[in-house]
């Protein structure tokens, strides 16, 4: 709910029953008034010569005293009355006019016992009816009571409109008070989400020496301290990313280098020593490759871009066929005809592949064998990486994916290498928005399995 119509809801839940209880002291005051007018009338009308003539002859009927004929002034609003009716009583409560109805046996205790003096009236309520009885100044006879059917002054109905005019300049005087307000609350919330689109957070005009002046303080000390922090953060990050990106460079050299020289001597020295040297190599290498990487996943986490992964594949698989006949494992690979495309980033894809296939080689047994097959399934591909070698188990594979194996431990078991190459498939899939799984193979060995949509 916006603030201006809270404010005018408010005001009205104020006003409403001020203005109820003002009606009411207003027809109370009103009453009292019209009480008076019929007490004068009727006391003017008994005067000593007509008490007299009552004594005589008492009235059959009631008597008609009637109101003054005026437009204007307490009797503008009198309506369409234009008498009121009495009926006479003595002090027993008895009276000559038959349709004179009975007075109620508690007021005619506090006449006998003299609480109502002559020329004073009380309200009493008669078949219903609001009634005035008036003590007339005659202690005996059949007139010493009189009873007022007092007729309804003023129209009925809602309170008068001079009533509304206070609820209406509270109304009016709540928006106007509250605008300048609600036009500085709506000129800071501007303020802030242009500060959160990159704008300067611009509050100079609000700071003020109120509440919301120490708000806008307050926001521009916040502004200020998370611009120092988010600089640092971003120095932090830019330096992580050069640290990466030049040991990678620095270290991919004689890495190469190394690989070269090994392969050279492996033919004049132990070939086995050699090939473990040549694996570990290539370990450092992939190791390197993934640190690369994973330096760029948060500057590209939004990933448009359509590949081909049939050329994945066939890069992969070329790549790492040199490695599996050293250490003497088949490696073949399964594509359709056509292009399957899918939308992925190519580095991306290609490193957790690799991922995937170095260690199903790396982790297989002689005379192994491992399969990259790439099929489409309906309107998604499936790209699975399968070996036979040792394997895991169902609650094992579920383990490593939970939250990844590192250094030896997971290198001896034939998973997806270190905690850090699965670590770099399971990213690379949620980026992409595909999904990653590692489930034993039928009779022995793994099967990784990546799927996601065509694109």
């Amino acid at each position: 709910m916006k603030l201006r119509l809270r404010l005018v809801l408010t005001t009205l839940l104020a006003g409403v029953p001020a203005v109820i209880a003002l009606w009411m002291v207003n027809e109370s005051i009103k009453r009292g008034r019209d009480d008076d007018l019929f007490n004068a009338l009727v006391l003017a009308h008994f005067s000593s010569a007509e008490l007299d003539a009552c004594d005589a002859s008492p009235p059959g009927s009631p008597i008609g005293i009637p109101l003054p004929a005026l437009k204007r002034g307490v009797f503008h609003a009198f309506g369409d009355a234009t008498e009121i009716s009495v009926f006479t009583y003595n002090r027993a409560g008895e009276s000559s006019q038959p349709r004179a109805p009975a007075l109620p046996p508690e007021v005619l205790d506090d006449v006998r016992s003299g609480s109502i003096q002559a020329g004073s009236s009380v309200e009493v309520t008669v078949e219903r009816d609001r009634h005035l009885l008036l003590a007339l100044p005659r202690e005996r006879g059949p007139c010493a009571l009189a009873l007022i059917a007092t007729p309804r002054l003023g129209p009925p109905g809602p309170p008068p409109h001079e009533l509304l005019v206070p609820l209406a300049l509270a109304l009016v005087a709540g928006l106007v008070g509250i605008w300048p307000v609600v036009r500085r609350i709506r000129s800071m919330t501007l303020a802030v989400r242009r500060w959160d689109q990159g704008a300067p957070l611009d509050l100079e005009r609000e700071v003020r020496r109120d509440e919301l002046g120490e708000l806008a303080r307050a926001l521009h000390g916040s502004a200020e301290t998370i611009g120092r922090q988010h600089a640092a953060l971003v120095a932090r990050e830019k330096a992580l990313l050069e640290f990466i990106e030049n040991t990678t460079h620095d270290l991919a050299t004689p890495l190469t280098v190394l690989q070269g020289s090994l392969s050279a001597l492996a033919k004049e020295h132990d070939p086995e020593a050699l090939r473990q040297a040549m694996n570990e190599a290539q370990y450092l290498g992939a190791l390197l490759g993934n640190l690369a990487l994973y330096a760029k996943f948060e500057a590209e986490a939004e990933v448009e871009t359509t590949l081909d992964l049939r050329e994945v594949v066939s890069r992969v698989v070329d790549r790492h066929r040199a490695m599996a006949a050293r250490l003497e494992v088949e490696i073949e690979r399964s594509v359709p005809e056509g292009t399957v495309l899918a939308q992925g980033d190519p580095t991306f894809t290609e490193r957790a592949l690799s991922n995937l296939v170095d260690n199903a080689v790396r982790h297989n047994a002689k005379g192994g064998h491992v399969a990259v097959v790439l099929e489409i399934e309906g309107d998604e591909f499936a790209l699975r990486v399968l070996n036979d070698g040792p394997g895991l188990t169902q609650a094992e594979c579920e383990s490593v994916l939970r939250r990844g194996e590192r250094g030896d431990a997971a290198r001896s078991r034939g998973t997806a290498g270190s905690g850090l190459g699965l670590s770099i498939v399971n990213r690379v899939a949620q980026i992409q928005k595909w999904r990653f799984t590692l489930t034993p193979g039928d009779a022995c060995g793994l099967v990784a399995e990546l799927r996601g949509p065509l694109g």
